[in-house]
């Protein structure tokens, strides 16, 4: 073994430990207010984060594809793109991110929307650093229970394809209404069906998807958004 080998394998053992501290701490702020940006920044830094500052929705989605996936804290009142809307196009696209929304107009409307789509939390200005930590420290733990879960999924398809592309049209809706929190009886009702039919087509689903929980669906749907077309995910 030469000399070199050893210091190489010491390179690459850094290099590694270096890529799981950032995914384990990475923090993408988008704000067009520097002032905030800035002190958002310091408060994460200091903390322990490695914070990514962007001054608007649009660069950072430029970069979002190339990110290791994090928590991500946007305000909501941006000239170019609202907050809210950066993070519809995230699910839309990259759901592994935790999302936080900053609003400086507090309405129980944006927040209730922010939260349907998956928010950790929504933090009305002004708001102290604590609150801020606590929102990020349980974003992280959504990341690393996620990361558990995924573990037991089926495994992905290749060539990008997907579990829910091999659902029929009503298994399709069945799973929908399933993910939504609909009962089998609710779902008889809404698509005209009975209740027997309803639970062929979702035990048919769910043998289809290799999962038997509503637990493991949910986790296996999120896993699956990005790579259906529009008209096929589960919303």
């Amino acid at each position: 073994m030469s000399l070199v080998e050893p210091v190489l394998a010491e390179a690459a053992a850094e290099e590694v430990e270096d890529q799981q501290t950032l995914s384990e701490n990475a923090v993408y702020v988008i704000d067009d207010d520097l002032a905030v940006l800035e002190f958002l920044r310091l408060s994460l830094d200091l903390a322990g984060y490695q914070p990514r500052c962007y001054q608007s929705a649009s660069l950072f989605l430029q970069e979002v594809v190339d990110l290791v996936p994090g928590v991500v804290i946007s305000d909501q009142v941006m000239a170019e793109m609202p907050g809210l809307e950066l993070q519809r196009k995230l699910i839309e696209s990259l759901p592994a991110f935790r999302f936080i929304l900053i609003s400086g107009y507090p309405r129980t409307s944006l927040a209730v929307a922010s939260m349907r789509l998956g928010a950790i939390s929504v933090l009305d200005k002004p708001f102290d650093r604590r609150e801020l930590l606590d929102a990020v420290a349980e974003g992280f733990r959504q990341l690393e229970i996620s990361r558990e879960q995924s573990a037991a999924l089926p495994p992905m398809l290749p060539d990008g394809g997907s579990y829910l592309s091999l659902l029929s049209r009503q298994e399709l809706i069945v799973i929908r209404l399933v993910y939504e929190g609909a009962t089998n009886k609710a779902i008889s009702i809404q698509m005209g069906l009975s209740v027997k039919t309803v639970e062929k087509h979702r035990s048919r689903a769910m043998r289809k998807l290799q999962v038997n929980s509503v637990a493991g669906l949910v986790r296996l749907v999120q896993r699956e958004q990005a790579s259906l077309p529009s008209d096929r995910r589960v919303q």
